[in-house]
């Protein structure tokens, strides 16, 4: 889901010291929020509630990211319309798979004036189906010692076995087409534990 993803790891990576594994957590001001279409009209869900795992190495002389992880529940996408969030979560099987997960695989951050234009490509898991995702995301510096990255991705709810809402006996239809788009806050690192040195 969004650039997010390159803003924490590059985060991480400046911050980490060597010989050490480091983990970043999320602002809880971080939001992510779906944006799709209807017959009648367009519509949004917005979740706050989402986990970020993040491990850095650092050995000597160099700083790689290990791994990064997104999750969020199903049940915490809120449209502020109760008929369509029950509707949302009934497509998307939250009673059988009730979370959300971004795997980080690759990504590339070209800086841009004083900020880095990002793109991150990773494994999303909806409805128990994993498929690979591709994002873009400008990323900031937030001045306190933390980053910023805001960013989108576009996918397909039938790509993951979902099968566009419906509601009213069908005469209201979302279209298959949804756009995530994501603002998330990278707050300071801890370091969590020392890697064995060769």
């Amino acid at each position: 889901m969004r650039g997010l993803l390159s803003v924490l790891m590059i985060a991480a990576a400046a911050m980490s010291a060597g010989g050490q594994s480091v983990k970043m957590a999320l602002d809880p001001t971080s939001s992510i929020r779906v944006d799709g279409t209807s017959n009648i009209h367009a519509w949004h869900a917005i979740s706050t509630q989402i986990t970020a795992t993040i491990q850095v190495a650092s050995p000597i002389g160099e700083s790689r990211v290990e791994s990064v992880t997104l999750t969020l529940p199903v049940t915490s996408l809120k449209s502020g319309k109760g008929g369509l969030d029950k509707n949302l979560y009934k497509a998307l099987n939250a009673e059988k798979n009730p979370t959300i997960t971004f795997v980080m695989k690759t990504y590339q951050a070209t800086p841009k004036g004083d900020a880095y234009e990002a793109v991150i490509t990773g494994l999303l898991t909806v409805n128990g189906v994993e498929k690979e995702l591709k994002a873009e995301a400008t990323m900031t510096q937030d001045g306190k010692g933390g980053l910023k990255a805001v960013g989108s991705a576009a996918m397909k709810m039938t790509d993951f076995g979902v099968k566009p809402v419906t509601a009213l006996m069908g005469t209201i239809r979302t279209g298959d087409a949804i756009t995530v788009r994501f603002d998330l806050a990278g707050v300071a690192a801890q370091a969590v534990a020392e890697l064995p040195r060769e």
